[in-house]
């Protein structure tokens, strides 16, 4: 695997991840329905679409461990944490605190720092 590959699948992985989560919140409406939480979600698109996005981001994780030392790799999946508040603001109408903010700059920060060769 290139190695432009595996920096794009690092940075990508985190991102299904996070908008899987985002399709988890949307489908956790489903547990209100009518017919029962279990069969809310059975009828959820956004549930299954989520629970095929968590595959694929799994599926390709493992070739990009393949190739990496596994703790190197998990450090960007810190990436999930800038991620999720961008994303649930921009499809939940949630706020982003200062704090927040800062904290996904330290996140990053701490990912190139990991990245720096000794």
């Amino acid at each position: 695997m290139t190695r432009t590959f595996t920096l794009a699948g690092l940075i990508l992985v985190p991102l299904i991840i996070s908008i899987g989560q985002i399709l988890f919140k949307r489908s956790s409406d489903a547990l209100r329905g009518p017919d029962g939480p279990l069969m809310g979600l059975a009828g959820s698109a956004h549930f299954w679409i989520a629970l095929v996005l968590y595959g694929l981001a799994t599926l390709s994780w493992v070739f990009i461990i393949r190739d990496m030392q596994i703790g190197r790799a998990y450090m960007f999946m810190a990436l999930s944490y800038v991620y999720i508040p961008l994303l649930s603001l921009v499809f939940l109408a949630e706020a982003i605190t200062l704090m927040q903010v800062l904290g996904a700059i330290i996140i990053c920060a701490g990912i190139v720092v990991s990245g720096i060769k000794a």
